[in-house]
């Protein structure tokens, strides 16, 4: 081997070893996952379906006269029993109509690129779906908690700010999950959904993102992207909405309802 080969295969060797870092994180976000929900149980699956999925099914998660109350979110599961999730009119929530935002994952994941954009679903175009779930540490967010404060956690209807209680991440619903504040590392996963017109019944069709996971990058070969066993949380039972005056800590004083919450496990709910 000559000097300049010997240099050539050098750089090669160098570079390699400067990317292999990335190689994991870039696929899991080239790929999504379908393998990974055929080989979770089936009994933890929305659809009923023995051999497991290749993807996301079409699930009815709603009908439109479900939502006719005054309250602004509903909660559903998504694409798993134990994994909450809640629709949010923004009709309700602060009088928008047609809603649309760019996606803030586009791109990133097989699944959703044909979601360049996010529409909202309804007669007045203005009802999105969203993970309950914080992407930070998997604190179970309180969107049923409505507040008068971005400050507070809680969702503030003025400014469409999903608030965290544990650790401070904000999202602004509105923008498609977006972090205006806090730790997390990654928008809001969101669940994409369709209309019927005919029937008014709403579905969820997938997610534009993987929910919280702490295998999220993908650190080992058996981790799975979508269900992270080390967690599990309750649906709030709709309708929900509370109103929430002010907050002193997270475990229940000062506020109008009392709280419920684990430390390890971050499920917290407002009962009215």
């Amino acid at each position: 081997m000559d000097r300049r080969d010997f240099l050539r295969l050098s750089l090669i060797l160098g570079g390699a070893i400067a990317v292999s870092p990335l190689i994991t994180p870039v696929l899991d976000y080239m790929g999504y996952y379908y393998g990974e929900l055929k080989s979770i149980s089936p009994k933890y699956l929305v659809a009923n379906n023995s051999q497991g999925l290749e993807g996301f099914p079409r699930y009815k998660v709603a009908n439109i006269s479900q939502l006719q109350g005054s309250c602004p979110v509903y909660f559903f599961t998504y694409p798993l029993t134990d994994e909450p999730c809640f629709l949010v009119d923004f009709n309700k929530l602060n009088n928008m109509k047609d809603v649309e935002f760019k996606n803030p994952y586009a791109n990133q994941f097989r699944i959703n690129t044909n979601f360049k954009d996010i529409v909202g679903v309804g007669p007045k175009n203005s009802i999105c779906a969203f993970s309950a779930v914080c992407v930070h540490l998997g604190c179970q967010l309180p969107a049923q908690a409505l507040v008068s404060s971005s400050s507070d956690p809680g969702l503030n209807p003025s400014t469409s700010i999903l608030h965290c209680p544990c650790h401070g991440s904000m999202y602004q619903l509105d923008q498609g999950g977006v972090v205006v504040g806090g730790p997390a590392p990654r928008p809001l996963p969101m669940v994409l959904l369709e209309y019927d017109e005919t029937t008014g019944d709403i579905y969820a069709v997938g997610t534009n993102a993987p929910y919280f996971s702490e295998a999220v990058p993908r650190r080992r070969p058996r981790d799975n992207l979508i269900y992270d066993p080390r967690y599990s949380y309750s649906v709030p039972s709709n309708p929900a909405c509370v109103r929430v005056s002010y907050w002193r800590n997270r475990k229940g004083p000062g506020l109008t309802g009392s709280w419920s919450g684990s430390t390890r496990g971050q499920v917290y709910m407002v009962t009215p």
